[in-house]
This record gives structure tokens, C-alpha cells and sequence, in this order.
């Protein structure tokens, strides 16, 4: 079986099967340490943040929503996705996962088409030369992942939500449960929405002195850069009517 996975012709999908795990292991050491190395991707490029157009604001209505505008945390769409390349994102389900999800699944389907791929033909004695091998599963594979990111989208939804924008959230009760919520930490809070949902998006808090641990209860009062959700310490009234 080891000669099998360092046999040269399946030696690309086996180090892609390595470079996955190690994604995976960096992704769970991250994610226990505060700052998952998927929401800091998404920030580095920019697919975390969630901008509403005047139409959908005004759809909307609300006080939330009104707050939201009033403080600069409504913008319209940026054309993040232009181009072939914005396309082909696109296409893959960019934005419906995160990226690194979109990377782990064209890992996953690129080594696993690729070993069934060797793994049959090597039963007759022979292996497919590496680099044909690749050209052949590279297509299949992006299907694959299209196929992959979709199910993921649907099965565990982004934390930001792309049902709910950013600014939904405005005026809602929320308790942290990655923290403590302080300037410059990467903290997350467990937020309904008023649809019964639940999420768990970034948050800092409104005023930099401010300092929340995990369990607090906090209220969203604005949505800044990057979908970031500012906080302030909830009413003990507000978290009594969230309890009820």
C-alpha cells in the first residue's frame, strides 16, 4: 500500500491528500486557539463582508436597518467577483463557503479522482504517467468541488449568513462564546436572528476600552469593515426578553 501512494505517477495526489490534512489540522488548531485560519482568509481577500444596495435597504425598513445607514454600515456591492477569474469563483460557490473550504474540496476531489483513477488502471499492471493523470481528473475534479461547495453551503451555512446580512443583526442580543471580545481578538458570539436561525459571526467591541468574556451578553449596534459586527454590553432588560 505505501508503494502505492509514493509510486511517482500517484505521487501528486498523494501530497495533495497531505497539503488537505494539513489544512484541516491547521483549520482545528486555529479554531481552538480563537482565530480559525478560514475567517482570517476570508478577511485577508475580503469574502467576509456582506454590502446591501438602497433597494434592499428600504425593502427592509426597521430601526436596526436605520441605525445601520446612519452609521456608514450599509454600502452597496463592490463587484468583488469580475472578470473570468471572479467567474469561475463564482462558479465554484465562492462566498456561499468560505475559501478554504473551496480549497479543501478541489484537494479532496483532485486526490481522490486521481488515486481511483491509478488504482484502477494498476490492476492491469501499469500506471498512468503522473502528469497525464493529472490532466486527466483536473476538469472532473473542479465538477466535483462545484458539486462539494454546494452541499457544504447548504449543510453548514456561513457564519455571516447569506440569507441575513451583516446589518440584520443590528439591535439583536447576542452571547459570546469565543472570547473574550476585546480590540485587535478575533471573537465570535452566538446571535438569533429573527427567524430563529442561528449564527456566529465576528464581533468586536463599539469602544475599544471595552472588554467581554465568553458567556457575556452583548448587543449588536452597528456593522463595520470586513462584516464585523461592533458590540456594547446587552440591558439586563433586553437579555431577560431574549431569555423569554
Amino acid at each position: 500500500m505505501l508503494d502505492f501512494f509514493t509510486h511517482p505517477d500517484v505521487a501528486p495526489f498523494s501530497i495533495a491528500a497531505l497539503v488537505l490534512l494539513g489544512l484541516l489540522l491547521i483549520e482545528l488548531v486555529t479554531l481552538l486557539a480563537g482565530k480559525p485560519l478560514s475567517a482570517l482568509i476570508d478577511h485577508a481577500v475580503g469574502h467576509d463582508g456582506l454590502h446591501l444596495d438602497a433597494g434592499h435597504v428600504e425593502a427592509a425598513g426597521g430601526t436596526a436597518l436605520d441605525h445601520a445607514v446612519d452609521h456608514g454600515a450599509v454600502a452597496k456591492p463592490e463587484g468583488q467577483s469580475q472578470g473570468v477569474f471572479g467567474t469561475a469563483l463564482d462558479w465554484l460557490n465562492a462566498g456561499r463557503v468560505p475559501l478554504l473550504v473551496l480549497i479543501i474540496a478541489l484537494l479532496a476531489a483532485f486526490a481522490g479522482l486521481g488515486m481511483v483513477l491509478q488504482t484502477l488502471v494498476s490492476t492491469a499492471g501499469f500506471y498512468v504517467p503522473g502528469w497525464l493523470a493529472m490532466l486527466l481528473v483536473v476538469v472532473p475534479a473542479f465538477f466535483c468541488t462545484r458539486h462539494l461547495t454546494r452541499l457544504v453551503a447548504r449543510v453548514v451555512p456561513r457564519d455571516e449568513s447569506y440569507v441575513q446580512s451583516g446589518a440584520d443583526f443590528v439591535g439583536l442580543v447576542g452571547e459570546v462564546t469565543v472570547g473574550p471580545v476585546k480590540s485587535g481578538v478575533v471573537a465570535r458570539a452566538r446571535i438569533r436572528d429573527r427567524y430563529g436561525n442561528t449564527h456566529w459571526p465576528r464581533v468586536e467591541p463599539a469602544d475599544p476600552e471595552q472588554v467581554f468574556a465568553a458567556g457575556a451578553s452583548v448587543l449588536v449596534i452597528e456593522v463595520r469593515a470586513g462584516g464585523v459586527l461592533a458590540v456594547t454590553a446587552a440591558d439586563s432588560r433586553l437579555t431577560e426578553h431574549r431569555a423569554s
